[in-house]
């Protein structure tokens, strides 16, 4: 109707307005002497050609209202193009119900379908859709949401269209859509709007690119790939403080036992304090005697307490005393039981997870070394076993077997099926607050097994998702990434650093990759921030807590070397 008003103005107009009226007067040509006599040479060309010059004049108002009637439509889209960052890749993800797609719906009284849900309840239903999938950085909230889902289209179930900026974005999407974990969120956001019909989803259609994004691969040919992941397979042996010189093999050594660099705190007496704690103790206050003599209680991990005194006002020191704890409370309780009561398992567990023993040498040298807990091997394993076949979805005791298992595929489903039993419990489940942990544990797992830093960043990804503060994630993130893109990677290194206490163990590496990172960008431009990072690198390794390892020396010897240009260069 629009467009027929749109093809009646101009008929309106030949016949009716001011203009045409002066036309037709030239038509019918009674004053064909009055427009000579004012303007002969003027009037009469317009007489011979109006039909041809001024339809035109009259058609552009005509023309003009169409262009100008979408402007007003089309501008809205191209500033929201303009605020979004540039589209890396994108799926299509079908959400649907397999009872009501194979006909045994509604007949079955299973009620309606998903795509009809959200169509009828479209806002609501989209709203808790995108909290399911989307993540946002935290270091930059206000920013689109990577991946970012779009609105739904129905094709006899609900394809919703998923956005990515940025190769994290499409990695965190894979390690939530592989498992339970996409499901079971969706599950449960769509019961907050109303929607209690069991669900399943697939990815329909992939459009990615063939490359990553960011110019990583110079830094990694700089830097050497097989250098980084073998950094990376040390890593965990490093977070940690050590059993020291205490007889552990190197090659065994772990979160619980990085170091063997010996020091004059190893060599104490297993039996208390040297004589030089013990007349430093008579000196001080008696409250505070108290104090320190109680972290030298009697217990396996004794030795280790007596090496933090010193710095118990560190965060680091603070929360390895309290693993320690855990670890002894445990093991007492195992050991005092006669291995029969698995109440101490979950004690263990603490212990290994405020350690951070994502690998099987932390988690091993932990629970059986002597210089550690020195436990009975068979007998928590017949203990976890017995739990186990009593009650299956045990996730302590499967995850303490998990754990322990060597690097391999056994290990990445072991693990895998803890996640899969403590979500489908949810926050019931004893191991639900350390999702963190566990996933942390997965993604460095897939790192060792596939060699391949992308896989391992979805599981990193779904860690902070539960725990955004979680230290050895957050620094497993920021070296993967350096694959992936430096700037990403630099961010990453950043959010570490700010994140972590001073003392944290790791820390010195974030400086040290910084200062590799931002030579690969313009030197000159970045020469405070490689000074600066490379300074805090030497300042924070040199103030380590006893018993951590010192930093690998190839990346010391590269970053020095960034070091020694940007000085030689003049300022």
């Amino acid at each position: 109707m629009a467009e027929q008003g749109r093809e009646d103005v101009p008929r309106e107009g030949q016949g009716a307005a001011g203009q045409p009226q002066a036309i037709q007067h030239p038509a019918v040509q009674p004053p064909v002497a009055q427009p000579p006599a004012a303007q002969p040479p003027a009037v009469q060309p317009p007489a011979v050609q109006p039909p041809a010059v001024q339809p035109p004049a009259v058609q552009p108002p005509a023309v003009q209202p169409q262009p100008a009637q979408p402007a007003p439509v089309q501008l809205p889209a191209v500033e929201l193009e303009l605020q979004l960052p540039r589209q890396w890749g994108r799926a299509v993800l079908r959400i649907y119900n397999e009872r009501l797609a194979v006909g045994v719906g509604v007949a079955a009284g299973f009620g309606i379908g998903i795509a009809a849900f959200y169509f009828g309840n479209p806002d609501p239903a989209l709203q808790a859709i995108r909290r399911a999938i989307e993540r946002r950085n935290p270091d930059n909230p206000d920013q689109p949401a990577d991946p970012h889902v779009g609105e739904g289209a129905q094709e006899g179930s609900l394809l919703v269209p998923v956005y990515f900026y940025s190769q994290l974005g499409y990695q965190y999407f894979t390690s939530i859509l592989n498992g339970p974990f996409l499901k079971a969120c969706l599950q449960t956001e769509l019961e907050k709007v109303g929607y209690k019909e069991p669900i399943d989803v697939s990815v329909e259609k992939w459009e990615l690119p063939n490359l990553p994004e960011g110019g990583a691969g110079l830094l990694m040919g700089m830097m050497g790939e097989e250098r980084v992941l073998g950094w990376l397979a040390e890593l965990p042996e490093k977070v940690s403080t050590a059993a020291g010189d205490s007889g552990i093999p190197e090659d065994v050594s772990s979160v619980a036992g990085a170091s063997t660099v010996a020091s004059r705190e190893d060599v104490e007496e297993e039996a208390g304090p040297s004589q030089a704690e013990q007349a430093r103790l008579q000196q001080q206050p008696p409250a505070q005697v108290t104090s320190q003599q109680a972290e030298l209680q009697e217990g396996p991990l004794k030795r280790l307490r007596a090496r933090l005194l010193q710095h118990k006002d560190s965060p680091t020191a603070q929360t390895l005393l309290k693993a320690y704890s855990c670890l002894e409370r445990g093991a007492a309780m195992l050991t005092s039981g006669g291995y029969q009561e698995g109440e101490g398992v979950e004690h263990l567990l603490e212990g290994v997870i405020l350690m951070q023993g994502v690998s099987p040498g932390a988690v091993n040298t932990a629970l059986y070394h002597q210089s550690m807990l020195h436990l009975d091997r068979p007998k928590l394993n017949q203990l976890t076993s017995t739990q186990l076949q009593a009650n299956p979805d045990s996730s302590p005791c499967l995850l303490i077997q998990a754990l322990q298992l060597p690097y391999g595929h056994s290990r990445q489903q072991a693990i895998n099926h803890v996640i899969d039993i403590v979500l489908q419990h949810g926050e019931t489940d004893p191991m639900y607050k350390h999702l963190a942990f566990i996933y942390c544990a997965l993604g460095y797992t897939i790192l060792q097994i596939t060699r391949q830093p992308a896989p391992a960043l979805s599981a990193f990804a779904s860690a902070l998702m539960y725990k955004s503060d979680h230290l050895v994630t957050l620094l497993f993130t920021a070296v993967c990434s350096m694959y992936v893109s430096v700037p990403q990677a630099i961010r990453q290194f950043h959010h570490y650093i700010h994140t972590a206490p001073t003392d944290h163990p790791l820390v010195p590496r974030a400086h040290y990759f910084l200062v590799t990172l931002y030579s690969q960008q313009d030197p000159s431009v970045h020469r405070d921030r490689i000074l600066h990072h490379y300074n805090m690198a030497q300042q924070t390794d040199r103030n380590r807590l006893p018993g951590f390892a010192p930093v690998s020396s190839w990346l010391t010897v590269d970053a020095r070397r960034v070091y020694e240009q940007v000085m030689a260069q003049p300022h």
